[in-house]
């Protein structure tokens, strides 16, 4: 191997070596302290340190930002969410023999604010911001899908977010790969980690929706 190789390969894989780093002080962090804040306070400290660029792990507010149009908006909530419902009451009726009958959580906006600032934020800010960035540096991003431009960091990211979900809640948790794909797809999308952040939150409030329905 050339000596220009070896130089590289160092420089190549760091952004990933750090945030798995991260992860393995952030997560018993977490899980120790019950404080999901930690998810976000933790790679915000390393950010603020190295003196980087908020804006390259999501947190932008400015005009590069695509937000994506309410028909957007309109269009990815029945692709994912209507199927989503549908088929919670599905396999209940089927599987459990469970009856839907629509319950709204007690407390729906204080509990949607919750779930914003005190799980969504933090996760997405770690697992889509840092976590995906930092993969995203050193895998790249040579696909593109309905306008994304992806790599096998949103993959890997979304991976080891379900692996951190299992401490919680068994080997169950495990599902929550495939919203964290979707979750992925958005922050690429949009070029932030915020719409990904509304989209955890209500899917979130959806399934507690769903499980209060189901009797």
């Amino acid at each position: 191997m050339k000596r220009a190789d070896t130089d590289i390969l160092p420089k190549l894989w760091s952004p990933s070596l750090e945030a798995l780093a991260l992860l393995a002080v952030t997560l018993p962090l977490a899980l120790y302290a019950r404080e999901p804040a930690l998810w976000f306070l933790v790679p915000f400290a390393v950010i603020t340190m190295q003196r980087r660029t908020y804006a390259d792990y999501g947190l932008d507010f400015s005009a590069r930002t695509m937000w994506g149009t309410p028909r957007f908006h309109l269009l990815t909530c029945a692709i994912i969410f209507v199927p989503y419902a549908m088929g919670h009451i599905l396999l209940a009726r089927v599987w459990f023999g469970q009856h839907f009958t629509f319950a709204l959580p007690e407390r729906l906006p204080m509990l949607l604010w919750d779930q914003l600032l005190g799980v969504a934020l933090p996760e997405e800010f770690f697992f889509r911001g840092y976590l995906q960035s930092q993969l995203n540096a050193s895998f790249g991003r040579p696909y593109r899908t309905f306008g994304a431009a992806w790599g096998l960091g949103l993959v890997f990211g979304a991976a080891l977010f379900a692996l951190c979900h299992v401490p919680l809640g068994g080997p169950g948790q495990l599902i929550v790969f495939f919203p964290g794909l979707l979750y992925g797809w958005l922050r690429e999308r949009t070029d932030n980690v915020l719409v990904p952040t509304v989209y955890h939150a209500v899917s979130n409030v959806l399934l507690k929706t769903m499980l209060l329905s189901l009797h």
